[in-house]
């Protein structure tokens, strides 16, 4: 379960476009260790520290958020010797942290793109005006 999530660092940089833009967003997983919080009680859960990646190429422009996200299971010291020994984690905790990411970093991201002067990384809708049907009568 995951019980909250913080931004460390963010970062935002921007350069002129002059034509089409390609844009990227990953997150890579930067470690994951066991710790104590209190909230009313001593608990032990996962802190994943996080880079969320927002890249306009072929311009240097980007996005990057840092954080850490904190997770709670019955098999905390199982998922910690995973990501030591293998480097990732298991894969149920790897979908659980990366989709509640996407949604945190992406919306996050929106807001900055909007500030920053460049275009969304994700893209939105558009409502654009029907073109009348024309009808031929023979």
């Amino acid at each position: 379960m995951i019980l909250g999530y913080v931004f460390k660092e963010i970062e935002a940089k921007r350069s002129e476009i002059d034509n089409k833009v390609d844009i990227n967003s990953t997150i890579d997983i930067i470690d994951v260790k066991e710790i104590e919080i209190d909230i009313g009680e001593k608990k032990k859960v996962v802190e994943i520290e996080f880079e969320f990646k927002v890249e306009y190429k072929p311009t240097d422009s980007k996005i990057v958020l840092k954080g850490n996200v904190l997770y709670s299971s019955n098999n905390n010291k199982e998922i910690v010797k995973n990501w030591e020994k293998h480097k990732r984690l298991p894969e149920d905790v790897d979908i659980k942290v990366k989709n509640f990411l996407l949604r945190k970093c992406l919306t996050f991201s929106i807001i900055i793109s909007e500030e920053i002067r460049m275009p969304s990384p994700l893209p939105f809708p558009v409502i654009v005006k029907r073109q009348e049907e024309k009808s031929y009568i023979g």
